[in-house]
C-alpha cells in the first residue's frame, strides 16, 4: 500500500510538472541580434530564428520580443536579412494573454531593403495571427486582437512604404491583408492618414484588402470599419492614389469595391441591416460615394470605362405622417458610367424606390430625387418593375446634357433618354402612378414634364 501511494505522488508530481512545461527555442546568426522571451503558464511554446549577413552598410540588425502569459500559447518568429545593404533594425513582437493563442511572423528583406516591423498583441482566447514580409522598405505590419476566436493574415511582398493594420475587438472575426507591388500606404498618397486599414468589432465579421501598387511617389491606401455583426467587406486595388474607405455599422452588410489604373475613390457607409454596395472603378480620377441608411437596401456603380465620372447614391430613411423617421427599405440604385466628367447624383428617401441611370457621354449632369413614404404599395397600378417610384435615365454620347427628376408617392415611373449634346429634361411626379417619358435625339432639345396627382401619362419625343 505505502508502495502504490508513492507511485502514485510521483505521478501526480509528474503531470503537474508536465502540464506547467514551457519550451522556447533561440537560433541567432550574425551581430547586434536580440531576442527577448518571457512566457508565464503551462505550455507555452516560443521560436524565435534570426540570420542577418554583414555588408559594407553594416550588419543586418534584428529585434524579436515574444511575451506570453496563459495557457497554450505559440509564437514562431523567423527573421532572416541577407545581402544588399543599407539595412536598419528589423522589429518584430509577440504580446499573448489569454488561451490557445497562436502567432506566427516571417521578415525576409534582401537587396538594400530595411525596416521591417511585424507586431502582433492578442488578448483573449483562441486568436491566430499570421504575417508574412518577403521584401521591402519601411513595412510595418500590426495586429492587435482582443476577445475570442479573432483571425488575421497580413501578407507583403515585394513592397515599399507599406503600413498594414488590424484591430479586431469581438468574436470570430477574421480579416486578410495582402500588399503586393510598391507604394502602398505611401505617405504621399490621396489620404495618406489611413494607410491600409482593417478595424472590426462584434461578430463573424469578415474584411478584406487585397491592394497592388507601382511607381513612385504614389500611394494606395484603404479604411474598413465594421460595427455590428455578420458584415462582409472587400477592397480590391491595383495602381497608384487608389483610397477605398468603408462604414458599416449593423448586421449583415456587404460592401465592396474593385479599383485599378490612378486617382480612384470610393467611399462606402452603410447604417442598419443587410445592405449592399458594390464599386467597380477604372482608368483615372473616378469617385463614389454610396450612403445607405436602412434594411436591404442596393447600390452599385460602374465606372470601369471612363475618366473623371461622378456617383453619389444617398439611401435614407423616410419621415411617416407620425412625423417618426422610418429607415429606408429596398431601395435600388444603379450607376453606369463609361464617358468622360459625368456626374450623377441619387437620393432615395423610403421604401421601395428603383432608379437605373447611364452616362455614356461627356460632362453630362443627372440629379434624381425619388421619395415614397409608404411602406405598402399596390402592385396592381402599374404592374412592370415592382417599385413604389421607378426611373430609367440614360444619356448616350454627346456633351452637356442634363436631366433632372423628382419623384414623390406611390408607383411612379420616369423615363429619359438624351442622344446628343446639351439636351435639357426635367421630370416631376408628385402623386401616385404617374407615368412618364423624354426622348430627346440631336442637339439642345428642351423637354419638361410636371405630374401632380394620380394616373397622369406624359410622351415627350424630340429630334432633329
Amino acid at each position: 500500500m505505502k508502495k502504490l501511494l508513492t507511485a502514485v505522488v510521483f505521478l501526480l508530481i509528474s503531470t503537474a510538472l508536465f502540464a506547467q512545461s514551457n519550451d522556447s527555442k533561440v537560433n541567432q546568426t550574425g551581430a547586434e541580434q536580440k531576442a527577448t522571451v518571457d512566457q508565464t503558464g503551462n505550455l507555452n511554446v516560443s521560436t524565435v530564428d534570426q540570420y542577418a549577413e554583414a555588408s559594407s552598410y553594416g550588419p543586418g540588425k534584428q529585434t524579436a520580443t515574444v511575451t506570453q502569459v496563459g495557457t497554450s500559447n505559440l509564437a514562431d518568429v523567423d527573421q532572416n536579412q541577407t545581402g544588399g545593404g543599407g539595412k536598419t533594425e528589423n522589429t518584430a513582437l509577440v504580446d499573448q494573454n489569454g488561451t490557445n493563442n497562436k502567432a506566427y511572423q516571417t521578415e525576409n528583406a534582401p537587396s538594400s531593403n530595411s525596416g521591417q516591423h511585424v507586431t502582433a498583441i492578442q488578448d483573449g482566447i483562441d486568436n491566430l495571427s499570421t504575417q508574412t514580409i518577403n521584401g521591402g522598405y519601411t513595412d510595418n505590419f500590426l495586429v492587435d486582437q482582443k476577445g475570442t476566436a479573432n483571425t488575421a493574415t497580413q501578407t507583403g511582398t515585394g513592397v515599399t512604404h507599406n503600413t498594414a493594420k488590424i484591430y479586431q475587438d469581438g468574436t470570430d472575426n477574421t480579416a486578410t491583408q495582402t500588399l503586393a507591388g510598391s507604394n502602398n500606404g505611401y505617405y504621399g498618397g490621396i489620404y495618406a492618414g489611413e494607410r491600409i486599414l482593417i478595424d472590426q468589432f462584434g461578430e463573424r465579421n469578415i474584411a478584406t484588402q487585397v491592394f497592388t501598387g507601382y511607381g513612385s511617389s504614389h500611394g494606395n491606401s484603404a479604411d474598413i470599419q465594421q460595427i455590428g455583426d455578420d458584415n462582409t467587406a472587400t477592397q480590391n486595388g491595383d495602381g497608384r492614389n487608389i483610397y477605398a474607405d468603408f462604414v458599416q455599422d449593423g448586421n449583415d452588410n456587404n460592401a465592396s469595391s474593385i479599383q485599378t489604373g490612378e486617382a480612384q475613390q470610393v467611399f462606402v457607409d452603410q447604417i442598419g441591416d443587410k445592405n449592399q454596395a458594390v464599386v467597380w472603378q477604372d482608368h483615372e480620377g473616378n469617385f463614389a460615394d454610396v450612403n445607405q441608411n436602412g434594411y436591404s437596401d442596393k447600390a452599385f456603380v460602374n465606372q470601369k470605362y471612363g475618366s473623371n465620372n461622378t456617383a453619389i447614391l444617398n439611401q435614407a430613411g423616410a419621415t411617416g405622417g407620425n412625423t417618426h423617421y422610418h429607415p429606408g427599405t429596398n431601395n435600388y440604385a444603379k450607376a453606369f458610367q463609361s464617358g468622360h466628367d459625368n456626374v450623377v447624383t441619387g437620393n432615395q428617401e423610403g421604401y421601395n424606390n428603383g432608379l437605373i441611370t447611364s452616362q455614356q457621354g461627356t460632362n453630362g449632369e443627372i440629379t434624381a430625387t425619388q421619395v415614397s413614404n409608404n411602406s405598402v404599395f399596390d402592385h396592381n397600378l402599374l404592374p412592370g418593375w415592382g417599385y413604389n417610384n421607378y426611373a430609367e435615365l440614360n444619356q448616350k454620347g454627346g456633351d452637356g446634357s442634363q436631366m433632372t427628376l423628382s419623384q414623390t408617392g406611390t408607383d411612379n415611373y420616369a423615363g429619359s433618354l438624351q442622344d446628343g449634346n446639351l439636351h435639357i429634361g426635367t421630370i416631376t411626379q408628385t402623386g401616385d402612378a404617374n407615368y412618364g417619358t423624354i426622348t430627346s435625339v440631336g442637339d439642345g432639345h428642351i423637354g419638361s414634364i410636371t405630374q401632380t396627382g394620380g394616373m397622369n401619362e406624359a410622351v415627350i419625343t424630340q429630334s432633329n
